[in-house]
């Protein structure tokens, strides 16, 4: 049975190893290193949109911003 330490050291292992693997994979056609920083745009670019989204509405909490105005109530 798998402890929770090794899974994160298993974990972090991969992290390290992955920039090697995507090099070894680049490596193999001109177009694959296009192909990978496009995926990598599109993953970083989502990641962003939802980062402030998830942002804005934790602070809207804290702020008030989305309660409706006083006269509609």
């Amino acid at each position: 049975m798998v402890s929770l330490a090794d899974a994160a050291v298993e974990l972090v292992n991969s992290a390290v190893e992955m920039p090697g693997k995507f090099a070894e994979v680049a490596a193999h056609d001109p177009l694959n290193y296009v192909l990978i920083a496009f995926g990598a745009l599109f993953v970083l670019g989502a990641s962003a949109v939802f980062g402030v989204l998830s942002l804005g509405a934790f602070f809207s909490l804290f702020t008030g911003a989305s309660s409706p105005p006083p006269e509609a109530r």
